[in-house]
């Protein structure tokens, strides 16, 4: 397995996916990790984890990823490895400049800042999901969608400030 990306979020699908594949190899698209020591701790103690600086040029298969290529930052050089799947885990930020226009808090990362309900700065907005950057994971975003709908139904019933404080 392959994972492409240089920093924590990129790191840890590397370290739950070296719980599951024989090899996985980590391709920084940065000359650097930039990720926590203990992280980085984490991946080196890992036999099976191999780090490459390099830039992904191709993906190569048909209908399953069978190779990558790549370009090694550190001399140039260009391979094909052999692989049997990738996850890009570049990180991204969310599309949330609309709700700093209506105003709604978003922090430093362009995310829409929420309580532990889900609730906004804007009594009656909820949000959760990536637009949140809660755990960018799928897995999350729906338990913060749940809890987003239930603070929700009790805010529309009317008697969110007793049940939500």
């Amino acid at each position: 397995m392959a994972v492409v990306g240089s920093g924590d979020e990129a790191a840890g699908e590397a370290l739950l996916l070296a719980d599951l594949a024989s090899r996985v190899i980590l391709i920084s698209n940065e000359k650097e990790l930039e990720i926590a020591e203990i992280v980085r701790k984490r991946l080196v103690e890992r036999t099976n984890v191999q780090i490459l600086n390099a830039s992904v040029e191709a993906i190569e298969g048909d209908t399953l990823v069978k190779a990558i290529k790549i370009i090694e930052f550190d001399g140039g050089e260009e391979r094909e490895i052999p692989i049997d799947g990738i996850f890009i885990s570049l990180g991204a930020v969310p599309l949330t400049q609309i709700m700093e226009k209506v105003g709604i808090e978003l922090d430093e990362r362009g995310c829409i800042k929420v309580d532990d309900h889900q609730r906004t700065n804007i009594e009656g907005v909820f949000a959760a999901g990536d637009c949140t950057c809660g755990g960018m994971q799928i897995v999350t975003a729906v338990g913060e969608g749940a809890m987003a709908a239930m603070a929700a139904s009790v805010y529309i019933k009317g008697d969110w400030k007793e049940k939500l404080e």
